[in-house]
């Protein structure tokens, strides 16, 4: 107890962690998200279980790969896959509250900071619970960055040769985060656009130099660990290399879908990643609105003050919750969207004009964290499936703690941003909290899950009474047809989580098989006899109460766009949900299977006994 006592530092980094565990932990037994979720974690379990069946070339592969390795400790659930998330946002926490301790005094300031921060972050409808390609680079990236920080927080002319080992560790982690996610290539070049930042601030260029020898020989040693593991895991030299330029060149399947169908009023990336700094950036001005506004009215200040930003407070968490629940069955990420734009533009600004207004008098170790601050929330949202804004809210563990840390008075002066710091906290808390009670990712809303699962593999997750009776059902009906762990499976449309509960091994190889390219030659190919096809094929249904999938609820055959079977056979169109959800149907109508079972949730199929060859 002493020792907490004369260390403020490691009390307060208890007190966060368990914060974050108690925040954290309740969250991973509600909702049960069949496409998303279900697509991740069964390409992290088939990394442990069947490598050879999943596929290389996406670019997601090594996030799952990596997450994958926590099934060699016997984890076996989906509750057991999702406290390695908590562990690891957990650990994301730990890691930004170290950073910013060697660059603030008030500790205690840095830990309350950080909860909102931590609400945000993660607490967001569209998070999955699960380590997966959005949230593993970022989580690298800290560890990474915590590394070259830390070496910049206790920068003196003279370093002894111990603290270049510092450098080779960032080097080493940035290698897997870059193994993680490709489009991280790019954090790489910004530390080393940061180092020569601190040589042209005054910095030792001879010690920039050989520090940033240390990070490539450190990113090397880690390449080599990466490409072990490939190895290791059955994978041959030459097809590393063959597939990690198959994945360096692949465009971002949203994307790639985007730029082939401007008639649907998609984007590609540049502008749809340019419109989403727009809005951010437009909306979070608002702070400055609110801020100056707030400065100039001198009789708001006092016991005055306190009362009315406590009623302009309330009517704002008052109107998010409204918002919300009266929402709520609105398409995911629209309707509190500019919400969220102020919870992320505001900070950015806030923090760049305070960096600017005080940059010639800040310490060039302070002016490297903000650096690191800003990149962090410009690359680690990169190379994501979603294009929303909400996508941003995992580059906000630096950006929005300074934001609120910079905003108080005893940092700054500017003491006209501390309406605004109260409204940032409140807002990220009662958005979080608000979101995760009423929308669940992609579930009822929590006061409807009141069902709990006893299969072993989503034993302790609760969900609506019909998601979870539709589930126990159909896998009680596939244990008594002698479906076995190992077995092929077909299930679709965008319903990968099947496999992860079932065992069982995609008949694609691919768990999410609205990927037009994962269907197109196996179903095309006039090779293949009724023989290797799987013996059962899990068809969603679509209903309000029983929904699994993301895509049951789409038509069939969209022909109102111009879709017709050729165009689908031969590849004019790439990426098409639709498409691919045609291409099932039609290979379950000319390969005869017979509907055998079904329920509210979902419809089995069989395989007829013999069918001749294609």
């Amino acid at each position: 107890m002493q020792l907490l006592t004369e260390r403020p530092t490691l009390r307060y980094a208890i007190l966060l962690k368990i914060i974050a565990l108690c925040l954290l932990t309740p969250l991973i037994f509600y909702g049960l998200d069949y496409t998303d979720t279900g697509y991740s974690t069964t390409m992290a379990w088939m990394q442990a279980a069947h490598s050879k069946a999943a596929l290389w070339d996406f670019n997601n592969f090594g996030s799952a790969f990596l997450a994958g390795f926590w099934f060699f400790t016997g984890a076996d659930s989906l509750l057991a896959y999702r406290f390695e998330w908590v562990l690891m946002i957990t650990a994301s926490v730990l890691l930004a509250y170290w950073i910013l301790s060697w660059f603030y005094e008030d500790k205690r300031a840095i830990a309350f900071a950080l909860v909102p921060t931590l609400i945000l972050a993660v607490f967001n409808s569209e998070e999955g619970l699960i380590v997966e390609y959005h949230n593993l680079p970022g989580f690298l990236a800290l560890a990474s960055a915590a590394f070259f920080l830390r070496y910049f927080a206790q920068y003196k002319e003279h370093q002894p040769p111990s603290l270049n080992l510092l450098m080779a560790a960032s080097g080493v982690v940035a290698a897997f985060m870059v193994f993680s996610r490709l489009p991280m290539l790019l954090w790489c070049a910004s530390v080393y656009m940061t180092l020569g930042f601190a040589a042209w601030r005054g910095y030792d260029k001879i010690t920039m130099l050989r520090i940033a020898g240390w990070l490539m020989l450190g990113f090397i040693a880690g390449v080599g660990v990466c490409v072990g593991l490939l190895v290791a895991r059955g994978l041959s030299l030459q097809g590393i290399i063959a597939d990690s330029i198959k994945s360096m060149n692949a465009v971002n399947t949203f994307h790639e879908y985007a730029a082939k169908h401007p008639e649907l009023g998609y984007y590609p990336l540049t502008i749809s990643t340019a419109l989403r700094y727009a809005k951010i950036l437009s909306v979070g001005a608002g702070a400055f609105v609110v801020a100056f506004t707030w400065k100039r009215m001198a009789f708001l200040r006092g016991r005055t003050a306190t009362i009315v930003e406590s009623a302009l407070l309330l009517v704002f968490g008052v109107g998010i919750v409204s918002i919300v629940i009266l929402l709520a069955s609105k398409s995911l990420g629209f309707h509190y969207g500019p919400i969220t734009s102020f919870l992320l533009g505001a900070p950015l600004l806030i923090v760049g004009y305070i960096a600017l207004a005080e940059w010639r008098t800040m310490d060039v170790s302070k002016q490297v964290l903000i650096l690191c601050a800003f990149a962090f929330f410009a690359l680690v949202s990169l190379g994501g499936s979603g294009v929303w804004v909400s996508n941003f809210r995992h580059g906000v563990w630096l950006i929005f703690p300074i934001a609120l840390l910079e905003s108080r008075t005893f940092v700054s002066q500017y003491w006209e941003f501390r309406f605004v710091r109260s409204l940032l906290i409140v807002g990220a808390i009662v958005l979080g909290i608000s979101l995760r009670l009423q929308m669940p990712y992609r579930d009822q809303p929590v006061y409807r899950l009141k069902a709990w699962f006893s299969s072993p593999t989503v034993r302790g997750i609760a969900s609506s009474q019909g998601r979870t009776e539709s589930l126990e059902e159909l896998l009680g009906e596939l244990r008594t047809r002698g479906l076995r762990p190992s077995d092929t499976l077909q299930a679709y449309p965008s319903m990968a989580m099947m496999y992860f509960v079932t065992k069982t091994v995609p008949w694609y190889k691919h768990p999410w098989i609205g990927q037009m390219w994962t269907v197109r030659q196996d179903l095309t190919s006039f090779s293949q006899t009724c023989s290797t096809f799987p013996r059962y094929v899990v068809r969603a249904k679509f209903d309000p109460n029983t929904a699994v999938s993301l895509d049951a609820n789409r038509p069939t055959i969209p022909f109102t766009l111009g879709y017709t079977p050729e165009k689908m056979f031969y590849g004019e169109y790439a990426y098409c949900h639709d498409c691919a959800t045609y291409l099932d149907s039609l290979f379950l109508v000319e390969k005869r299977y017979t509907l055998v079972w079904e329920n509210n949730g979902f419809a089995l199929f069989a395989k007829p006994e013999s069918t001749p060859q294609r």
